[in-house]
């Protein structure tokens, strides 16, 4: 008998990606090589929170084991507990940390995630256990990565809170990361990176968002020490 495929949204990928029992099929057009090396990479090095790369079904879709946990697919707004900033980072560096010096790094830095917002995160009892979606995976640098996160994590110029309060939570992520990475520096660095993305993908709205939050970092960059 053939298991049902529920179609998967939320933090997941969207475009034909479905559950099959404790398994997640996607076709082949969302993944990369990368994305199967560093996940079996992860495997083999024993880090237990992402999923596992089982191979290939009889159409040609990637396999991976489901993760239990809840998904969240508009973060906008959202204001993030400092143990849920202090979680996420911790397990950003665990994963960084984990692909540092492996073959799939190239020689760089680290395996980059490449789009590591709370929605490509696992969440149980409202903390996140696991990352998903390695589409973006790369070799690159830790701060790719953690510039990423923070702005994803923070929402600048969305979130209704002071600058005051935005500069601490800053702090609160780098802090749970464990390395001394500049905030502002972090996120100069991503905000070029998502220019380039938007202008590369016609993503015209995110673009205009951009523009506020970059406006935000310029006025409060003295907060974001």
């Amino acid at each position: 008998m053939t298991e049902e495929e529920i179609p998967l949204g939320g933090g997941w990928s969207t475009g034909g990606v479905v559950r099959v029992g404790e398994t997640v099929r996607r076709p082949s057009v969302h993944a990369t090589q990368t994305m199967r090396d560093i996940l079996v990479h992860l495997e083999a090095v024993g880090f237990d929170e992402a999923p596992r790369w089982l191979g290939l079904d009889a159409q040609g879709r990637d396999v991976l084991t489901y993760v239990h946990g809840d998904t969240y697919s508009d973060c906008r707004g959202i204001v993030w507990q400092d143990d849920q900033l202090t979680a996420s980072a911790a397990l950003l560096r665990r994963y960084h940390d984990a692909t540092a010096g492996s073959p799939v790094a190239g020689g760089r830095e680290v395996v980059c995630h490449g789009d590591v917002g709370p929605w490509n995160l696992i969440w149980r009892d409202g903390l996140p256990v696991a990352l998903i979606d390695f589409d973006n995976a790369r070799p690159g640098a830790r701060v790719e990565d953690v510039g990423y996160a923070l702005r994803a994590h923070l929402n600048l110029s969305l979130a209704v809170i002071t600058p005051d309060e935005q500069a601490r939570r800053a702090a609160v992520f780098v802090a749970g990361y464990g390395l001394p990475i500049h905030p502002a520096s972090a996120l100069d660095a991503e905000y070029d990176a998502a220019e380039e993305r938007c202008r590369s993908n016609g993503w015209l709205k995110e673009l205009a968002r951009l523009g506020d939050e970059r406006r935000w970092l310029d006025r409060h960059r003295a907060l974001l020490r």
